[in-house]
């Protein structure tokens, strides 16, 4: 049982930070129409996935590495009569064709896995000129290396790079005009918005379950001014 699995199972949307109201602060700035086409990689429950077609009637492609999401976004699909169908990718190893997207979105995905790889694949599947919006964790300067042991072994992150480190993991993919903000602050008192306040529930959810939710909790009280996260807008 990790991090993600609770997420899974409690059916958590808009798990990452700022939720779905900066989602959508970030697509009003993009020029978007019916045939855009959009990768959500890590969609989660589909709660984007589903605004999105919803707001623009665009062509929507919902993945996820973790079968119960996947099961879970599409079961939201089917509830929303929706035409949109979640599928289970790997980041790191993604099944598109070549240059198959106009953008693509990971909302709190990079970070849990081999940056290398991943972001190498996103810049394999997507347009020439096409762009990436990503809401990603960041280390602030004055995180220890006690800090980010303690955090990465129990979110299983890979890295948490800081600003200037993941600008290079950006450029070293091949993308360029790395945009980035930091235009929306966690605060104390948002902690329900940073971690979602839609809940899907599972029929069966263990106990450590909610263990897991409380030690969460805790450390995202614990970390609050060590741990930010930033946009990151990047053309292929």
């Amino acid at each position: 049982m990790n991090y993600v699995d609770m997420l899974a199972l409690l059916g958590v949307g808009g798990a990452h930070p700022g939720g779905l109201y900066l989602t959508k602060q970030l697509f009003e700035k993009e020029e978007i129409t019916d045939e855009t086409s959009i990768l959500d990689i890590g969609c989660g429950t589909g709660q984007t996935s589903a605004y999105l077609y919803c707001r623009y009637g665009c062509e929507i492609t919902a993945c996820d590495i973790n079968e119960t999401m996947v099961q879970k976004a599409n079961k939201r699909f089917k509830q929303l009569n929706l035409p949109c169908k979640a599928m289970i990718e790997d980041i790191e190893d993604l099944s598109f064709d070549n240059e198959s997207f106009d953008i693509i979105l990971l909302e709190s995905v990079a970070a849990f896995t081999n940056l290398s790889s991943s972001l190498k694949e996103c810049k394999r599947v997507l347009k020439k000129g096409g762009i990436i919006l990503a809401i990603e964790i960041v280390k602030e300067p004055q995180m220890t290396e006690q800090d980010e042991r303690l955090i990465s072994e129990f979110y299983r992150f890979q890295s948490i790079p800081d600003e200037m480190k993941w600008v290079d993991h950006w450029e070293k993919a091949g993308f360029s005009n790395v945009i980035i903000s930091r235009e929306h602050k966690i605060e104390q008192d948002e902690q329900d918005i940073d971690f979602g306040t839609e809940f899907d529930l599972s029929d069966e959810v263990p106990s450590d379950v909610y263990d897991l939710l409380d030690e969460h909790e805790r450390l995202t009280k614990k970390y609050q001014n060590l741990l930010g996260f930033c946009i990151f807008r990047c053309i292929s």
